[in-house]
């Protein structure tokens, strides 16, 4: 059970890096070098997700790199970010009940 995202990195001109993922809005961030802000997206990824999975909602279908290049407005690079849904839906199961909890501040 695998789903590949495409995600789009970009250099910033403050030279930080952000990335994100077209196809799940939402899964924004930045970081310092391009390996942080990768390793950021994924981690968003994966709870956006989790968190779809587990509100029982459904999960888009990822265009593929071609696609996002041809119809995205970045001009970054692209790269296809493998998810192990087995392990997200686990993931979602084990927070489930989770995802609604109020703000307590």
């Amino acid at each position: 059970m695998h789903l590949y995202i495409g995600v789009c990195l970009e250099q910033q001109d403050s030279g930080s890096w952000a990335a994100n993922a077209p196809d799940l809005p939402g899964c924004e961030v930045q970081g310092s070098s391009s390996g942080e802000a990768l390793a950021r997206v994924r981690l968003a990824l994966e709870g956006r997700i989790a968190e779809r999975l587990g509100r029982g909602e459904a999960l888009p279908e990822p265009r593929g790199l071609d696609e996002l290049r041809a119809t995205d407005n970045g001009a970054g690079e692209y790269f296809s970010v493998h998810m192990n849904l087995r392990h997200l839906k686990a993931l979602a199961r084990h927070q489930a009940g989770r995802w609604d909890i109020p703000d307590q501040n």
